[in-house]
């Protein structure tokens, strides 16, 4: 699966991460467009939300770093 396996730039990780988060900072246009692009997150009419795919990503990430991700 592309989404999975397509390489981020240290700050589209960080993206995925503050969104995984649930934080409400402004992100980078540019960098929300390349997630949205590999369909890792979407719009949920008030804010942006991980897919399952983004989820799975976010989960990947959190692991790496020997971090639990949230439930």
């Amino acid at each position: 699966m592309r989404s999975l396996l397509a390489p981020l730039s240290t700050h589209e990780e960080t993206t995925l991460r503050k969104i995984g988060f649930g934080s409400a900072d402004p992100f980078d246009p540019a960098h929300v467009r390349r997630l949205l692009q590999l369909e890792l997150i979407e719009w949920a009419g008030h804010r942006w939300r991980l897919t399952a795919v983004g989820r799975r990503r976010y989960e990947s990430l959190v692991t790496d770093m020997g971090q639990r991700p949230a439930a």
